[in-house]
């Protein structure tokens, strides 16, 4: 996350899928490193035109609503990449749109 050459692209649903559990617990230094990153980040806010994308992409190649949005917000924003923590046999890894990469393949 300190390489100066990436843009870091994400969307409300990330937000919303790491920064609840860890605020209610008071993991303070957990929620302070989301945020830093957040904070770089260009983030795109839920939207009908995000929803619809990702109801497409997800009918296309059978994905769930998480990972519908946020492959649909990268695709939108015209990532490169998309790194994830997911294993790559996960459904998400049939997406063709854009390279995913898992660092548990690294």
């Amino acid at each position: 996350m300190d390489d100066g050459t990436r843009t870091f692209l994400t969307c409300e649903n990330v937000k919303l899928e790491l920064l609840p559990k860890p605020t209610f617990e008071k993991r303070r230094s957990e929620v302070e490193f989301y945020n830093e990153h957040f904070n770089l980040a260009t983030i795109e806010p839920f939207s009908a035109a995000l929803g619809e994308a990702a109801l497409e992409l997800g009918a296309k190649w059978g994905l769930a609503a998480g990972d519908s949005l946020n492959l649909a917000s990268a695709i939108r924003q015209g990532a490169d990449e998309f790194i994830t923590t997911e294993l790559p046999r996960k459904p998400m890894f049939r997406v063709k749109e854009l390279k995913i990469i898992s660092l548990h393949s690294r």
